[in-house]
Order: C-alpha cells, then sequence, then structure tokens
C-alpha cells in the first residue's frame, strides 16, 4: 500500500470574498507553495483552475514564470482542465465543453500540456454524463468528493465510471475531505483502516492543505508528514496524476450512475443568477452561429476574441458557489455584472452579424420587411411576435387598422395585434403572425399596413384553460442556503389565492387567460398563451416575492396513473425516481404514463429545481434562504443584518406541453433558441429573400453548437445524439459544398470541423481524432 499525499489550496474565489480578494489569495497562495517547495524538497503541489493561472500571468508575471518552473520540474501540478471548478450539474452540455476548451487551450499554451485529471473537489454533485465530457476533453480520470458515503453508496473510492454513452474514466472519491478542517494528516491516515473500502493491498490518495479558501499546505503539515516518513509510514508526496498512473485499473468495479445528491438548494437558489446563466447560454450560442452564418455567405465577420472573453465570463460563474447562488451578496453583485458583461458582447455580435447579412438581402420589391433568422438546424413553422413604430397614430390620428405579411410568393398572412410593451397609445403597435423559416436560414416577409380606424384583432373572450390549473404552493423551508442535510422540499404550508381568472388576448391565431393569486405578501400574474390547434401551451409569469425561508413550488397535474419522470441533463436525459426528492435539471422535464401513452413536459427558460410525485411535476420558482447561510459552523445571532435571496419582481417562462405517446422534445427550441425579427427597409441585394443553411436527414440527432474554430478559417458543428439510441445522419452545408454522413451511440456528441471543402472529426479541444 502506498498513501499518495496531495498538498492542494483548494479556493472559492467569490463565496466568502469578493472576486478580487478571492484572486489576491490565490496569488498569495502560490507564494506559498513555491516558498515551501525550497524548504521541503520532495513536497508537490496541486492546483486547478485556468481562470486563477490566467489572473496571475496577467497580475504577476514573475510569480507566474517561477510556477511555470515549478510546473517543468514536475514539483507542481496542474490539475482539472476547466476554467474554474463548476458546478457539475446546472452548466449546459455546451457549457461544460466550454470549460474544457478555455482551460485546456490555456494550460496547452502556457504549460505545453494539457491536464489529464479532472478535477471537482467541492462541487455538489456531477451529472451522469460527465465521463463523456471530460474523456473527450483530453481527461480519462476524475477526482471529486461530494456526495460522500453517507449520501451515496459506492462500491469502491476507485471505479469506472461510465456515461450513457460508453465513456468512461478512472474516477476516485475522496475520503476525509480535501482539506484538514478536521483532521490532521496523521489522524487521517489513522482513520484510513476504519474507512468503509479501505484495502491494505491497495493504493490511496489523501489530500492535506489549509482551510477551504486558500493558503495551501502549511510547514506544521509538511513537518508531520516527513515524521511520518522517518517512522517508516506507507506515505509520499504525489499527485493526482501520479496516482491514476500507479494504480490497477484493470479490476476496478464500473459505475453507470450519477453523483447526487448534495446540496440541493444549490439548484434554485439565486435566481436571477440562474436566469442570467441560462439566457448568456442561449444568447452566446446564437450570436455565434450568426457570426458564422455571415462568414459563410462571405461577409466579413471576426469576433471570436469578444465571445471569448464573454464566455470566459460565463465559465468563471459557474463555479460551484457561484452558479449554485450561494455566495455573499457582493460577489453575487460581481457574477450579474459579468454576466450582462457577457450578454452585452453576444448581443453586439448578433445585431451586427445579421445587420451585416440584411444589408446583402434584396428587399427591393418592398418599402417595409420582416426577416425572421433561425439558428437552429430543422425548418421552424412558429407564431413569431414583433412591434412596429407608427408615429401617424398620434400625428394624424391614422392608427393601424390591421397588418399583413406577404411571402415570396406573394401569399397575405394576416397578423393578429397584441399588447404593445410600450403604453403610448398607438405609435407603437406589437402583432404576432405565422411563420415558417428554414434550417440555418432566414425568410423575408414583406409588411403591408391598412390605416383606417383602430381594429383591435385581440378581444377578451370566453376562453376556458384547457389543462387542469393547479394553485402554486409555498413550502417552508428552514435550511441553510446548501440546504445541507435535505434530499427534498415537500414540507407544503398554503397555496397562492386566485384573485381573478380572465381572458386577456383573444384572436384567431392566439388567446390568452391572466390568473393574478397571492399569498401573504407576495403576488404572481400568470399569463397562458392557447395557439388553435396547440397542445403547448406559453405561460408567462411576473412574480412579486416577499418571503423568507420559504420556497414558491409551481405544480403541474400530469394525469398518469403509473408515471416515468425523465430530466434533461448537460448532452442528455436521464430516469429518475417517482417521489419527493429534489433534482437538478437542465431546461425541460417530461412525465409520462409507463405504457407511452401520454404525458405532460414543462419547458423552462431559468429554473433548473425539480421534482416529480404521483400527482404532480414540480418546478421550484423562487426559495429565500438567507445570503451565503452554512449550517454549520453559523448560528444566527441577536442584531444580525439579515438578507434572504428572490425578494421583489422576477420574471419568466414556462411552456407547458401535453402530447399524447413519447413526446418528441417539440416546442423546446422556442425556449433554446427563438426565432429573431428583424426590421429592414427597401434596398437592392445579392442575396435572396430566403436561405436554407443546413440540411439534415436521421431522427434522434440534435446539433448543439455551430461556431468559428478557434483557431483558423474551420467552421465547429457539434452533433448530440439526444434519443438515447444509436442512430446515423447526414448533414450537407449547401453554401460551403460539403456534406457527411456519421454514426452516432447512445447520446455520443460528436465535433466535426468543416475547412475549405473537406469535413473532419475532432475532438472537444478542436484536435484531430
Amino acid at each position: 500500500m502506498n498513501i499518495h499525499l496531495i498538498g492542494n489550496a483548494h479556493l472559492d474565489p467569490a463565496w466568502m470574498w469578493r472576486m478580487p480578494e478571492g484572486f489576491a489569495a490565490f496569488s498569495a497562495t502560490c507564494r506559498s507553495a513555491l516558498d515551501r517547495m525550497k524548504e521541503f524538497p520532495g513536497f508537490i503541489f496541486t492546483a486547478s483552475s485556468a481562470a486563477h493561472y490566467a489572473f496571475v500571468e496577467q497580475t504577476d508575471a514573475t510569480l507566474f514564470a517561477e510556477i511555470q518552473q515549478a510546473v517543468r520540474e514536475g514539483r507542481w501540478e496542474i490539475a482539472g482542465g476547466w476554467w474554474v471548478e463548476a458546478d457539475c450539474n446546472l452548466p449546459s452540455g455546451e457549457s461544460f465543453i466550454r470549460q474544457a476548451l478555455l482551460g485546456q487551450r490555456y494550460f496547452e499554451s502556457r504549460f505545453g500540456k494539457i491536464v489529464t485529471v479532472g478535477y471537482n473537489i467541492d462541487s455538489f454533485g456531477h451529472n451522469k454524463n460527465l465521463p463523456q465530457l471530460l474523456k473527450k476533453a483530453g481527461m480519462d480520470s476524475y477526482v471529486f468528493m461530494r456526495p460522500q458515503q453517507e449520501e451515496k453508496k459506492l462500491p469502491a473510492a476507485l471505479f469506472g465510471w461510465e456515461a450513457p454513452s460508453g465513456d468512461r474514466v478512472a474516477a476516485y472519491r475522496l475520503p476525509f475531505h480535501y482539506s484538514n478542517w478536521k483532521y490532521a494528516v496523521r489522524e487521517k491516515i489513522e482513520l484510513l483502516p476504519t474507512f468503509e473500502h479501505f484495502d491494505a493491498s491497495a493504493d490511496w490518495m489523501l489530500f492535506f492543505g489549509v482551510g477551504n479558501h486558500g493558503g495551501g499546505p502549511t510547514i506544521e503539515q509538511l513537518r508531520e508528514i516527513e515524521s511520518l516518513q522517518r517512522e517508516g509510514k506507507p506515505v509520499s508526496y504525489s499527485s493526482p496524476a501520479r496516482f491514476f498512473a500507479s494504480v490497477d485499473q484493470a479490476n476496478i468495479p464500473t459505475v453507470r450512475e450519477e453523483m447526487l445528491p448534495h446540496a440541493i438548494g444549490c439548484y434554485s437558489a439565486h435566481s436571477e443568477i440562474k436566469r442570467l446563466n441560462r439566457l448568456a447560454e442561449i444568447m452566446l450560442a446564437q450570436a455565434e452561429a450568426a457570426e458564422v452564418l455571415a462568414t459563410m455567405l462571405g461577409v466579413p465577420n471576426d469576433f471570436r476574441n469578444g465571445l471569448r472573453q464573454a464566455w470566459e465570463n460565463v465559465c468563471f460563474n459557474q463555479f460551484h458557489d457561484i452558479l449554485g447562488g450561494v455566495a455573499i451578496s457582493e460577489a453575487c453583485d460581481d457574477a450579474i455584472s459579468m454576466y450582462r458583461e457577457a450578454l452585452s458582447i453576444a448581443e453586439r455580435v448578433k445585431r451586427i452579424s445579421l445587420q451585416r447579412i440584411a444589408a446583402r438581402i434584396d428587399t427591393s420589391e418592398h418599402i417595409e420587411n420582416l426577416i425572421v433568422f433561425n439558428f437552429t438546424a430543422h425548418e421552424r413553422r412558429e407564431r413569431i411576435e414583433f412591434e412596429l413604430w407608427h408615429p401617424h397614430a398620434s400625428e394624424k390620428g391614422e392608427p393601424i387598422r390591421a397588418v399583413f405579411l406577404l411571402d415570396e410568393a406573394g401569399t397575405k398572412i394576416p397578423a393578429q395585434q397584441i399588447e404593445a410593451s410600450g403604453k403610448i397609445g398607438g405609435d407603437r403597435v406589437r402583432f404576432l403572425a405565422p411563420v415558417s423559416v428554414p434550417a440555418f436560414g432566414w425568410r423575408t416577409y414583406a409588411i403591408e399596413r391598412v390605416i383606417g380606424e383602430p381594429l383591435f384583432v385581440s378581444k377578451p373572450q370566453h376562453t376556458e384553460l384547457p389543462f387542469e390549473y393547479a394553485a402554486a404552493m409555498i413550502v417552508r423551508d428552514d435550511s441553510d442556503t446548501w440546504s445541507h442535510g435535505e434530499q427534498s422540499f415537500m414540507d407544503f404550508e398554503e397555496p397562492f389565492q386566485v384573485d381573478s381568472m380572465e381572458t386577456h388576448e383573444g384572436g384567431p391565431l392566439r388567446k390568452s387567460i391572466r390568473v393574478c393569486s397571492h399569498v401573504r405578501n407576495s403576488r404572481m400574474e400568470e399569463e397562458i398563451f392557447i395557439e388553435e390547434g396547440s397542445e403547448v401551451y406559453d405561460i408567462r409569469y411576473l412574480l412579486d416575492w416577499r418571503e423568507q425561508h420559504k420556497m414558491l413550488k409551481l405544480r403541474f397535474p400530469h394525469g398518469c396513473k403509473d408515471p416515468v419522470a425523465t430530466y434533461e441533463i448537460p448532452y442528455a436525459w436521464t430516469l429518475r425516481p417517482i417521489g419527493n426528492e429534489e433534482w437538478p435539471g437542465q431546461k425541460w422535464v417530461n412525465v409520462s404514463e409507463r405504457d407511452g401513452s401520454h404525458g405532460i413536459a414543462t419547458v423552462t427558460d431559468s429554473k433548473y429545481s425539480y421534482s416529480v410525485d404521483e400527482n404532480y411535476l414540480y418546478v421550484v420558482a423562487a426559495r429565500s434562504p438567507l445570503y451565503a447561510h452554512h449550517v454549520p459552523p453559523h448560528d444566527i445571532k441577536p442584531g444580525e443584518q439579515l438578507r434572504s435571496l428572490d425578494q421583489g419582481e422576477q420574471a419568466f417562462r414556462i411552456l407547458l406541453i401535453r402530447h399524447d405517446g413519447n413526446w418528441s422534445g417539440s416546442a423546446i427550441a422556442q425556449i433554446e433558441s427563438p426565432l429573431i425579427a428583424h426590421l429592414e427597409s427597401r434596398h437592392a441585394g445579392a442575396l435572396a429573400r430566403s436561405f436554407t443553411g443546413i440540411e439534415r436527414r436521421g431522427c434522434g440527432v440534435h446539433i448543439g453548437a455551430i461556431k468559428k474554430a478557434e483557431e483558423g478559417s474551420g467552421i465547429i458543428v457539434r452533433a448530440v445524439e439526444c434519443a438515447g439510441e444509436a442512430s446515423e445522419s447526414d448533414f450537407a452545408f449547401p453554401m460551403l459544398g460539403v456534406k457527411w454522413n456519421a454514426r452516432f451511440s447512445a447520446f455520443e456528441i460528436k465535433t466535426f470541423e468543416i475547412d475549405r471543402g473537406t469535413v473532419s472529426e475532432v475532438d472537444f479541444l478542436e484536435r484531430a481524432l
């Protein structure tokens, strides 16, 4: 037996500190580690997170050069090939790939190598697709700690962790914590034989270092280790890479499960940060696609540096305590600023790219045009909202009577007038119209205004809800910000009381019912939009939340006698048990009858916390623990200033989808990649009024990203098998003159690079396979 002792300095850059303080602490930790190396010749230091190293490089060139030298000498191991130690449930599948793309490329450029050991020793749980996301980014092993043995039983500390795709990494769950907050190094070694999975013939890895927020190994700890060595104990300074290289992985057990649960409150704490994360992921995907579309059409368009900065912001904020919503309020404010910078960059890139395309589309036949862009890889037939400026209403007393859209064939498509965003009379008018938009392209519609007496197509009329309505519920929640020790939130107190349920919008295309309700000091409006012939109900919420130590759970009766619950996870999905347990999810959850006869699904634009019992699908809409309240060690004392999360107004959106048979994932694109309406004046242009950028055949394969390659002139296309079964798909980009076929195993992610008329498969780091 050999015990590998890993000297580390786990650093939470923005939990107890604001970001500048956290980075300064990392610099101080680096200096301390380098000093210890001089004093203890055998000592090896391990630290993760490319973002931290990038900060040191930017602020202290001398210190950074010393770190580079220590890495070359094998005294310092860079671990965890991500930008930060991210939350491992809440980021999207594409975000996990960007964590590695940023982190690994940074490490390779500064240290001459990529990292082979994934490293998230403090993250609160780990989605079951993580082995694929690690393996295809160059990491074949993984170190984590949570959930711990009392939370989730595993067959061994070292095991083969296998994703649904079949990708496998060697994983090791740390015993006795990653620091010495409870046990000294000697105590850990003495306790090791009591560990449930102890095997005297196996190698073990134990971590040591000070605290939870930097500092690293101390002189006292290192002297203790050298004393143990003199006593003949089987201990050595080591690193995670050395440990995995030394162990026999041939006969370790295989685990195909997700590593949950731990700290379930992190799935719902701080609604604003979670909303901004989802929005940033969506906006950046659209900005990258718009940049590619413009480039394909020969328009000079290169925003890679700005988009890289935006992704660095988003990836940094996906640090587990930040995206988990459990940081101090000042750190949360820093994160919000970084998200908004990323959103501003994404919006600017998208708008400039689209305007450059629109300026080259031939709109010469009509004075006013609506160009609708679609960045998904399939044709979309949906209704789209758009607004027009009409000063004639106030200046001449000539309001718009009606608006028609005209397609290429001259067919008139009537638009339904709906409520405008501004309250400025008839000068600002909003419409709803059905459109059909080609895959990864656009369609141009001429706008025809009819002037005269106002004729509001949308008129309230009697409409009944087409599904069973259940009022939202207040849930008691006395847990700390993380919800340590909890597995469910089902202590229901009282429902919202419905004050009114009235029709608000009515017309041939869409009707709506507005439900106003309250409980105690909180109020909520739900506007439920109903489209003729559709089982997709768009529910837009305006919540004014004023409760403390409570949770708001939305309830959707699923009507299944023998329900099966399916949750979206990063670039995959998984089945979870029916019961009271709270689970993290991405945008959607589906509940179906076991025989596949019917069910319901919800698709959310900003929520991540769900549960499903025998009667309802629940979505956590708001939660109000205290900011950064960790129990233990903190007990509230008289006179302390107490600030609760999620106070005040928030707006969000949920699609409720009833379906017969198995759900195909319909309507997800309305949240994941909304159609974009662009108003354009009359001018000549070389581009056609309609354009299809991608052609694809084959079911079950989803395009997750279309972006420029990090280097060179190539275009990256990410494809994901999302039906959970082996399949194949044909792809073509007619404008680029390329087409190819690819076979996929269940849930497999493939990345392709198109460059100069050829297509090749690459890994997540955009290296040739």
